[in-house]
């Protein structure tokens, strides 16, 4: 008799050791089950996140810009600011572009600021300035461009007569590629030097014709290969600026005079 109950006694262990690894392999089955189904769950709302950042992302590239801000009396699509004699005077037309990080823009600067002054104040020319942003990479704060052609812009707006003074000083203290460049306060420390008013000040802080610049002036920069500085006369294609006064001498030449006309000065 105690052989047999030894023997059952051992059966009933083996079937409860049977039975408590079946049940651990139960519970490591469900374990892998919930494993895989919180898995594919997260993976599920990931892909749902992208889907709808994609989405989104294309739905507001197709919704159309809103409205900029542009100095009064100029239309929003106008790509430039105008200086100068009036636009139907039938004076010669010069376009410039110019950005403020662009070394080679300085050297046009320092060349031909004062016969632009003397074009612009006798009204020789209508002068179109399109301010432009795309070495905006070049600094290191990633928007020195567009900052500071938005100031440029904001001194026009406040005055346009200030203009070319303001952009004269910046460029005579223009920054070199890969630094922050300018900061706003000094940029307005420049604009109230040139002559404008405490609107400035705060049209600079708050970025007010950036996105003008941005959406407007810029892409009307890329038009002509993006480069600058980029000269026009007369809607010509125009590289002799490098000889001292000889952009004004050809813009006189286009309407019909010639710098020795006004007494040689020039």
């Amino acid at each position: 008799m105690a052989a047999s109950g030894s023997s059952k006694s051992a059966q009933e262990r083996r079937e409860a050791q049977r039975e408590a690894l079946r049940k651990q392999r139960q519970a490591e089955l469900k374990r892998q089950r919930t494993v895989r189904t919180v898995v594919i769950a997260a993976i599920t709302v990931v892909a749902l996140v992208l889907v709808a950042g994609a989405g989104l992302l294309i739905y507001r590239s197709m919704q159309p810009a809103g409205p900029v801000a542009t100095p009064e009396g100029m239309s929003a699509e106008q790509p430039y600011l105008a200086l100068g004699a009036a636009e139907d005077s039938g004076a010669p037309v010069v376009e410039i572009h110019l950005d403020f990080m662009c070394p080679h823009c300085g050297t046009f600067e320092e060349i031909n600021a004062e016969d632009l002054a003397t074009m612009v104040e006798g009204e020789e020319a209508t002068v179109h300035v399109v301010p432009r942003r795309f070495m905006d990479a070049q600094s290191t704060s990633g928007d020195f461009s567009s900052r500071a052609a938005n100031a440029l812009v904001s001194v026009y707006a406040d005055d346009p007569a200030n203009a070319l003074a303001f952009q004269k000083l910046v460029f005579a203290n223009q920054p070199t590629q890969g630094t922050e460049g300018l900061s706003d306060e000094e940029l307005w420390g420049f604009a109230e030097e040139a002559g404008a008013s405490e609107q400035v000040k705060a049209d600079i802080d708050g970025k007010t014709y950036q996105p003008w610049v941005r959406q407007v002036a810029d892409p009307h920069g890329e038009e002509t290969g993006g480069g600058t500085p980029y000269v026009e006369i007369d809607g010509t294609a125009y590289e002799g600026w490098s000889t001292p006064g000889a952009l004004r001498e050809d813009v006189l030449a286009a309407g019909g005079g010639s710098a020795a006309s006004d007494g040689g000065e020039g």
